[in-house]
């Protein structure tokens, strides 16, 4: 499997360094949040909780030596919250980026099921005097060609356009509108959920800069990296 490995890496390569760059040029802030989806029942807001200088079990792989910086808790989690060990996937890429950017922020790692419960549990946060900054990750449609991990499905073009097009306008109304048919993204295997929580948070006060990083699909997969950014926090 190592040389699938590394095929695949090669292939991913500039995704890998415009993540890089993205996640280097975070603006000096308070905290992170890593937003990230999650894989629990829909009725609750998990967060996972690794310990600091721990390294994350990874069930498909027989060892992992990344050390990561400090993922806790908020203070105050909602009652819905469901305390679990075993990272998504998406936690554990975006807390190997921050690990990677040398990241020495307090960071707290949520996944996210209901989109509307994220965001209103995150919503004072985004208003508060504390600079935080959000690192989202979600999964574009798998499914552009023949070789893609999921079954061809020619609508992936117009749906990763479109996501691409309106983090690249930094509108919050059009990255909600372009995630809002969760029935398609399924088909797609895309998992939006987080980029919808973004919007609701921007949706009053939208980003002052956007820039798209890099947009493809690289082996049949819809990737985007981009930055916003808010002059005034």
């Amino acid at each position: 499997m190592a040389g699938v490995a590394e095929a695949l890496a090669a292939r991913l390569n500039r995704v890998v360094e415009a993540c890089r760059a993205a996640v280097r040029g975070l603006p000096e802030a308070d905290s992170v949040v890593l937003l990230t989806s999650g894989r629990c029942t829909p009725d609750a807001l998990a967060f996972r909780e690794l310990p600091v200088g721990s390294a994350i079990p990874m069930t498909s792989v027989r060892r992992s030596d990344r050390q990561l910086p400090p993922i806790t808790l908020p203070a105050s989690p909602p009652r819905t919250a469901t305390l679990v060990v075993d990272p998504a996937v998406g936690t554990m890429v975006g807390a190997a980026l921050l690990d990677n950017a040398e990241c020495t922020w307090p960071v707290t790692a949520v996944e996210v099921i209901d989109p509307v419960g994220t965001s209103d549990m995150l919503f004072p946060l985004s208003r508060s005097s504390e600079r935080v900054a959000l690192l989202v990750i979600a999964d574009g449609a798998a499914c552009h060609g023949d070789d893609a991990p999921g079954r061809r499905d020619d609508r992936s073009t117009g749906f990763d356009a479109a996501i691409s097009a309106a983090l690249a306008a930094g509108s919050p109304a059009a990255l909600s509108a372009a995630c809002a048919d969760r029935s398609l993204a399924g088909d797609l295997l895309a998992s939006v959920e987080p980029l919808d929580v973004l919007a609701r948070l921007a949706a009053t006060g939208p980003p002052a800069a956007a820039d798209v990083l890099f947009a493809g699909a690289p082996a049949g997969v819809g990737y985007w990296v981009a930055s916003w950014r808010w002059t005034d926090r």
